[in-house]
């Protein structure tokens, strides 16, 4: 496998027993999984983890950080990297997961099939986003995820 990503399935995705049929999935479409770990999430990896969307996020969602603390802390995620035999790992993965608000995932994705939380809803609620998983958006994103979960 020369192309690896990382994917994060979520504490509401491990709430929901959705593991094996989110990995069945990637499995599906040719996907193998080459390590994973499961991790018991502290502040200071998950801040690490999203420190790019708290930026991005700063002026429209100043209380970003805490929502994160609130859906991560103490609480359970599993991660993996990924590998494919093709380059363009990235692009299949998050196409097969699907739109981050899963109200506009395509039916047949991950979030599609299986996330019951909108944007909309979250928003209105003041907390983060329960969408299943998270992947990385580049290969340069993943390397630095793997290092950052994995080490």
């Amino acid at each position: 496998m020369d192309h690896t990503t990382f994917i994060m399935l979520k504490p509401d995705a491990l709430e929901a027993h959705l593991e094996n049929k989110i990995l069945d999935v990637f499995r599906e479409n040719g996907i193998t999984i080459l390590r994973k770990k499961v991790v018991i999430v502290d502040e200071k990896l998950i801040l690490a983890h999203y420190a790019e969307v708290i930026e991005r996020l700063k002026d429209n969602v100043p209380d970003f950080p805490q929502r994160i603390l609130k859906e991560f802390v103490d609480k359970t995620v599993k991660i993996y990297e990924i590998g494919y035999h093709h380059h363009d790992i990235v692009a299949k993965v998050r196409a097969l997961i699907g739109a981050t608000d899963p109200a506009k995932a395509e039916p047949e994705s991950i979030r599609g099939k299986y996330a019951t939380d909108t944007m909309e809803k979250s928003n209105a609620e003041g907390r983060m986003l329960r969408n299943l998983i998270h992947a990385s958006d580049s290969d340069e994103n993943a390397k630095k995820e793997l290092e950052l979960w994995f080490k």
